[in-house]
């Protein structure tokens, strides 16, 4: 696939991928649910651990909402404009450790592999 063909399939890429965190975050919700409705069934020990493990999920479906709203913020903007804006999009992130790591990498360009030499699309004339 060329570098043109990926920039075009990434908004309804990063749109797909929202989608599919927000199916796993409600997948999770039921299974915290289940935790939580089995933790009233129990006492002393094992309900304290099964309260930990349903915080624990519901840790797990926030940060699947908003890996989501990550996503659907950059397919939205490469979907409407030439450039986007990240500061715009991190904003929206309502964890802000998982914002600050994502800006982390968006701004740290030493984490950006280089891209192959020849493989850029472009047409050289001599």
């Amino acid at each position: 696939m060329r570098p043109g063909q990926v920039a075009v399939l990434a908004p309804p890429l990063l749109s797909a991928l929202a989608a599919e965190m927000d199916h796993a975050g409600d997948l999770c919700a039921r299974l915290e649910e289940l935790v939580t409705r089995l933790a009233a069934a129990v006492e002393g020990e094992p309900r304290e651990l099964a309260l930990s493990e349903a915080q624990t999920l519901d840790v797990l479906t926030q940060h699947l909402s908003a890996v989501a709203v990550f996503m659907r913020g950059m397919s939205e903007q490469l979907t409407t404009a030439r450039t986007v804006d990240p500061d715009a999009v991190l904003a929206l992130v309502p964890l802000s450790e998982l914002a600050g790591r994502l800006r982390g990498v968006l701004y740290n360009a030493s984490q950006i592999p280089p891209t192959p030499d020849g493989a850029s699309g472009d047409l050289d004339l001599f």
